[in-house]
């Protein structure tokens, strides 16, 4: 993950939370991901609970790169904010 972020970071923000951290914890009750790995998608200037799209459990590479396809194609405007 941490090479894909550092491809995509000026396209996508990403929050690494760490579930034994209880503000982290809560803010990924809020997102809707209770496990680990867990990746939400939040649009832009919306509240967690707005998440629009979760996946649970690890990702390949490639899974990886086509979520962040979807979503840098769902908010075009958003790119380089």
């Amino acid at each position: 993950m941490n090479g894909l972020r550092n491809e995509y970071q000026n396209r996508v923000n990403f929050v690494i939370l760490d579930f034994d951290r209880g503000n982290e914890r809560d803010l990924a009750k809020s997102l809707g991901v209770g496990r680990h790995p867990s990746y939400a998608v939040v649009p832009p200037d919306s509240p967690p609970d707005d998440a629009l799209l979760r996946q649970f459990g690890p990702l390949n590479d490639r899974a990886l790169r086509t979520l962040l396809a979807e979503v840098i194609g769902r908010f075009p405007a958003a790119e380089g904010s």
